[in-house]
């Protein structure tokens, strides 16, 4: 017996360590990142793009608990992002999906702009608005046979194609569009744009006109493209931005930065919808 009552604290102490052990790994992992945890973020884009989306990844990462810094890159148009963004120097970059886009890179299957890119508001010359006025219907806007001019390197391409609405594309700069509509001596009748990008653009571009009446609607939001050099990144921010948008943190910053968008000239809410069809991307 008093062999027994010795061994009681020894017993208890030992105890205590093994539970300790057993316990603290799930705690740890329940607890998040430790407020240490960086994540480095190199990002590039028109000023509008990269603002939007290192504010979006930067709070989303915050929530979680992680610190964020973020390295812009500069101005940079969309081809060569694509380039730098499949090499690793640039981490992540908001596109419409397409398939090549998803073979290249590594996709967050979450919509990042709240519907606000497939809801396409059209630049027009100066003097071309009585075209538009008749139209209510997907029929009526094929009947014009109006050329749209787009960035090679664009999602719409697809959507277009898929709608029987004629195109043309430019490799390179994208934004050698807006001189080559207004010119009328290009063979492109008018330039698509999400409803939030109209709304940064239009004050910018005088030699075009914003079409009154119609906004071209799609079922496709763009996504977020990582690199495939940074596949912990992808997993992180496919946990992380599922829960941006279960949360309503992704249409709370939509909101934020594009409240615009309901006023003239583009008053999104009060416009005539042309329902456009989406190509399935995961059929085989």
């Amino acid at each position: 017996m008093i062999i027994r009552r010795a061994l009681l604290p020894v017993l208890g102490c030992w105890l205590l360590m093994v539970c300790t052990l057993l316990i603290s790994p799930l705690a740890r992992a329940q607890s998040g990142p430790s407020s240490t945890a960086e994540i480095v973020l190199k990002l590039g884009g028109t000023p509008p793009a990269f603002d939007y989306i290192s504010t979006l990844l930067t709070r989303a990462l915050e929530l979680q608990g992680y610190a964020v810094q973020v390295r812009n890159l500069g101005n940079i148009p969309t081809t060569r992002l694509e380039v730098m963004l499949q090499r690793g120097d640039i981490s992540a970059f908001i596109m419409g999906r397409t398939r090549r886009r998803d073979a290249l890179f590594l996709p967050v299957q979450v919509g990042m702009t709240d519907n606000l890119v497939t809801q396409r508001i059209l630049f027009i010359p100066q003097g071309s608005q009585a075209l538009y006025d008749d139209v209510h219907t997907l029929d009526d806007f094929r009947r014009l046979g109006a050329v749209a001019g787009l960035g090679s390197a664009w999602a719409d391409s697809d959507i277009w194609t898929a709608n029987q609405l004629p195109f043309r594309t430019i490799d390179g700069d994208w934004k050698r569009l807006y001189q080559m509509v207004a010119s009328q001596s290009r063979g492109m009748d008018y330039l698509p744009r999400g409803a939030h990008e109209m709304a940064n653009e239009w004050l910018a571009h005088p030699e075009l006109t914003v079409e009154s009446h119609l906004v071209l609607v799609y079922d496709q939001d763009h996504i977020l493209y990582i690199s495939p050099t940074d596949p912990e990144l992808h997993r992180l921010l496919q946990s992380v931005m599922h829960e941006a948008q279960q949360s309503g943190l992704i249409a709370e910053v939509a909101a934020d930065f594009f409240s615009a968008v309901f006023e003239p000239p583009v008053s999104l809410d009060q416009r005539r919808v042309i329902r456009l069809v989406s190509p399935d991307l995961n059929a085989p």
